[in-house]
């Protein structure tokens, strides 16, 4: 499993399989450093389900930073290990 301790990690869009704070919880039980945003310091983004309106491209701000991506099944397979 990844090591995550001091990680900076970062959120964006809808997550579906948990709550935005029981992501930020999650997180913190592996040591890393949830953060509300993007910056410099962020070691890992991730990903829930980006809504947009019909015929617009589902981009987030948060995706044009170059940061290493995650998808929110991630999360699951934490928490899973965990036995959640």
């Amino acid at each position: 499993m990844l090591d995550l301790r001091d990680c900076e990690i970062a959120f964006t869009g809808r997550l579906t399989t948990m709550t935005r704070d029981q992501a930020f919880s999650l997180a913190k039980v592996f040591g890393a450093k949830p953060q509300n945003w993007v910056t410099k310091q962020t070691d890992y983004l991730v990903v829930g389900l980006i809504e947009t309106a019909l015929g617009e491209e589902p981009i987030t701000k948060k995706l044009l930073t170059g940061t290493p991506t995650w998808c929110q099944a991630r999360l699951a397979q934490w928490s899973r290990s965990l036995g959640g």
